[in-house]
């Protein structure tokens, strides 16, 4: 049987002969509706490009990096019943500061910082979409409602790594994410050519040797292997730890220059 919270099969998946519970949320399920504009009682459902365009340049306004779209498919659904079945999905980015503090009190503070500025820009994008007549409902960037990571990547954002955190062309996995779920049924839903990093993370594996508290587990399954994220061990909200993101590649190195290398190794081994 599927894990809908972990994507393993949670009949074999197991760390040191014992089933584990993973997650990759570190929030609460719910977070309360901080939207300043009510939900229109009659939303419309055709947005149209010209719209569009002015709700991505409204949302860089804010400090938005990546805007995307997605369907809400079942495997991103990890609770609860969403209201809406499209997402506008956001991300900013988090300053090298912020991912090279050891962890402790003031990478823990940084890290809220950066979730409470995200969260804040998230409910002002529902707030753009309810005003002009659309209906929206903000997702928090820390809700546990929303497989976040795996709707950017369906947004063609980016892709999903083994460390269970999107990894995008910038600055690698160093980003949060958030979602707006609206009624729009004509959004540009999002395509992109990065499912090669999941090939290229198969052979890295340099964030599951740095996380100093083992929170990252290579286990096998019934479908081959896989990585968990141990939620029980993560301290990444607890205090700040980034270990995964400055350790990898992504992070530290140019994403074009990463694939063109990867993809010539590909041929040349070929």
């Amino acid at each position: 049987m599927k894990n809908k919270n972990s994507g393993c099969c949670e009949d074999t998946a197991a760390v040191n002969g014992e089933k584990c519970e993973c997650s990759c949320s570190c929030g609460f399920l719910e977070y309360p509706d901080e939207c300043r504009v009510p939900e229109p009682e009659d939303p419309s459902e055709k947005a149209g490009t010209e719209f569009i365009g002015r709700l991505e340049e409204y949302a860089r306004s804010l400090g938005i990096r990546n805007i995307g779209y997605a369907r809400l498919t079942p495997d991103v659904i990890l609770a609860g019943e969403p209201p809406y079945r499209n997402a506008v999905v956001l991300t900013v980015d988090m300053a090298d500061d912020a991912v090279l503090t050891p962890p402790g009190r003031k990478a823990r503070e940084m890290n809220d910082r950066l979730y409470g500025k995200l969260a804040d820009l998230t409910f002002r994008v529902a707030d753009f979409l309810r005003i002009n007549g659309y209906g929206a409902v903000a997702i928090h960037p820390m809700s546990g409602l929303i497989d976040l990571p795996l709707l950017g990547q369906n947004a063609g954002i980016g892709f999903k790594g083994r460390n269970g955190l999107l990894i995008s062309p910038g600055k690698g996995p160093a980003q949060k994410i958030s979602a707006v779920l609206t009624g729009i049924s004509d959004l540009p839903y999002g395509s992109g050519d990065h499912e090669w990093i999941t090939s290229y993370c198969r052979r890295c594996g340099r964030c599951i040797r740095a996380c100093p508290q083992d929170a990252l587990v290579e286990v096998e399954t019934c479908c081959g292997s896989t990585v968990l994220l141990l939620d029980d061990r993560c301290t990444g909200c607890s205090d700040g730890c980034t270990h995964c993101i400055e350790s990898c590649p992504f992070y530290r190195k140019n994403y074009e220059n990463i694939r063109s290398a990867f993809k010539r190794a590909g041929k040349t081994q070929g």
